[in-house]
């Protein structure tokens, strides 16, 4: 799919090469084994990428204002971050978001350190990578044993874990595609196709608007505009017409399916989908075989494809502004009663509660401009804020706003920096490679506005890496000098910032196995700042003993309500129903449609023999309204 690009690798040195293939290397660790939320792979891939930047310091060094702004907004965001634990109402949070910067700051290094060189040469590693990422999205998608989960949730989501972090994958390769269309044509077509019907099968709906809007970007800038107008319109149709087969394959689109169907409409899947990348080389090289448009007749096809554009959006507009008090009905609505991850979530116009946790990060900032409160925090800022039981989010689903909310105007605002310095690298370097990887980050920056991007290293840590190449100075193929003590003092920082990593997943292991106090006292050894530890160190100690460990967990975070609520039990426990009633006062405070809000069992109970209310049912089968303690 590659052929045009090797001949250049070809003609540089090996040495100058090896960056530039590790920084590959690290992006595909990345992305295939990233996934998800957990913290294990942070801990390695995070490790990897700092080691590789110490590494790499000891023959290059960051070169150039660009690449100096970026760096200093990203690596000032991480110490931002940390120095936000002194204020944060959860500072065991606020270390986990710093480890997740810290790492993605290498990320960026990393980048720094192997750009400069040919523009080509990263985004032919790049599509690369995004070539692999969606053969095997795809190919999971066909052979059940490579991703069993399908049989619960159809969406498209591996290797990367969830499937709007996929959608975005697919839209950094629609550009990817076009600059590979100029030196192959038929592979180019070919990776549109696949992008876009992995695309479609994610149900991203901002997805897909980013994948056009990155595509007419790429016609507008570019100058070959008729064969990226054909490339477009020949993959993404018969993408279009690929996907509508799919809908029709209950193993390839619906839920709940059982593994005999997944397995027997995966494998009539395949051959749709190589049938359809098989029509599509085929009619490219047809076209090959067409002669070259006059410049009339190519001015000509650009004035009718620019026309018809306006015309859709326009029309779109019409129809928006027409329907302007449905959508903004529908966009505002409750999750519950909107959007479903379904094949019909693509026509759905619900924002999936997007709009109440925006509102609820937003209060959260008007409350503390400067610093915030605190990074990763505002799953506490949601459950005072929250106006039902029906969901609670960790993020707002908006990355730049929850910088705002949880860092303050500074942590924002060095969020921007970032975006910004290397955009406005991209804008200021010229080719078509350069158009290529800076249309990619622009989709990244675009996607983090409506998604929780920062929370995956699977996505971060690549697209940073893409941005630090774009801020990098030219500098020669080989090494440029040995820093042999800068390298070393990067190194040790390097191994501070793992341990940093580790330390917070090896807590989390040692708690799942404790058994007796004193191994839960050896897992809060590892992280002194988790309350979930001194909590269930309390249940074990009793006594003083216990409501002493409960006040240090209050001490560190003390608006949470489910820490509040344990001491509740604790107190009732003991029937010390005078403290139990003032504790479930206060986790009712900070979350009132959480357990204390309850009018049945426990919080009853409490109530009932503190302040003599009528008791309640003994147990609770469904989340109760919110009733005032």
């Amino acid at each position: 799919m590659l052929a045009s690009w090797p001949v250049r690798l070809a003609g540089e040195r090996v040495e100058g090469m090896l960056p530039a293939l590790a920084a590959a290397a690290l992006a595909f660790c990345a992305l295939f084994f990233g996934s998800g939320l957990e913290d294990a792979p942070l801990v390695w891939i995070g490790g990897l990428a700092l080691v590789t930047a110490a590494v790499l310091l000891f023959w290059r060094a960051p070169q150039g204002a660009p690449a100096a702004v970026f760096l200093g907004c990203l690596g000032g965001l991480a110490v931002w971050c940390g120095l936000s634990m002194a204020w944060s109402a959860s500072p065991d949070g606020s270390w986990r978001f710093t480890n997740q910067t810290l790492a993605y700051a290498a990320f960026g290094l990393v980048g720094v350190l192997v750009g400069g060189r040919s523009a080509d040469t990263v985004a032919g590693l790049a599509t690369t990578v995004a070539s692999l990422v969606l053969g095997w999205a795809l190919l999971a998608k066909c052979i059940p044993a490579l991703y069993s989960d399908y049989g619960r949730i159809a969406r498209l989501r591996a290797p990367v874990g969830d499937w709007n972090m996929l959608a975005v994958v697919c839209v950094a390769a629609i550009p990817l595609a076009l600059w590979l269309g100029g030196r192959a044509r038929v592979a180019g077509v070919v990776l549109l196709y696949l992008a876009s019907v992995a695309l479609l099968l994610t149900y991203s709906r901002f997805g897909v608007v980013l994948a056009v809007a990155t595509a007419a970007a790429w016609i507008v800038l570019e100058r070959d505009r008729v064969e990226s107008i054909v490339t477009c319109a020949l993959g993404g149709a018969a993408a279009a017409g690929v996907y509508g087969m799919a809908l029709a394959l209950d193993g390839i689109t619906s839920d709940g399916q059982s593994r005999a169907v997944r397995g027997h409409d995966g494998w009539i899947f395949l051959l749709v989908l190589l049938g359809g990348a098989a029509v599509v080389a085929l009619v490219a090289l047809a076209l090959l075989r067409v002669p070259p448009l006059t410049e009339e007749r190519r001015r000509r096809v650009e004035r009718v494809a620019a026309s018809a554009a306006i015309v859709v959006v326009l029309a779109g507009l019409v129809v928006v502004i027409a329907k302007s008090g449905t959508v903004w009905h529908e966009f505002t609505n409750p999750a519950a009663t909107q959007t479903t991850n379904t094949n019909a979530h693509l026509l759905q116009k619900g924002a999936g509660n997007r709009w109440s946790w925006w509102q609820e990060a937003w209060h959260g900032f008007t409350e503390h401009p400067f610093g915030g409160t605190g990074a990763g925090t505002f799953r506490f800022t949601d459950l005072r804020f929250r106006t039902s039981t029906d969901i609670t989010a960790l993020e707002p689903h908006n990355t730049p706003l929850q910088f705002l909310s949880e860092t303050g105007i500074v942590g924002f605002l060095l969020f921007l920096g970032v975006a910004a310095s290397a955009l406005y690298a991209a804008w200021r370097r010229r080719g078509a490679a350069t158009t290529a990887i800076g249309l990619v980050v622009a989709a990244f920056f675009a996607h983090t506005v409506v998604n929780y991007d920062w929370s995956f290293v699977a996505v971060c840590g690549p697209f940073l890496l893409l941005a630090g190449t774009l801020v990098a100075e030219p500098r020669p193929a080989v090494a440029d000098g040995r820093r042999p003590l800068a390298a070393a003092a990067a190194l040790v920082f390097a191994v501070g910032c793992i341990y940093s990593l580790a330390a917070p997943w090896r807590a989390e292991r040692a708690q799942a196995s404790a058994t007796t106090a004193a191994q839960l006292q050896r897992a809060h050894s590892y992280d002194p700042l988790a309350t979930g530890i001194l909590t269930e160190w309390a249940a074990f100690v009793g006594g003083n003993g216990g409501v002493k460990l409960f006040r240090d967990a209050i001490a560190l975070e003390p608006t949470n309500a489910n820490v509040w609520y344990d001491l509740a039990s604790y107190y009732a426990a003991s029937n010390d129903w005078d403290n139990a009633y003032f504790a479930l006062s206060k986790a009712y405070e900070f979350d009132r449609y959480g357990l204390a809000g309850r009018t049945c069992g426990l919080a009853a109970e409490i109530r009932h023999k503190a302040i003599g209310l009528k008791a309640g049912p003994a147990t609770c089968p469904t989340a109760g309204s919110p009733s005032s303690p």
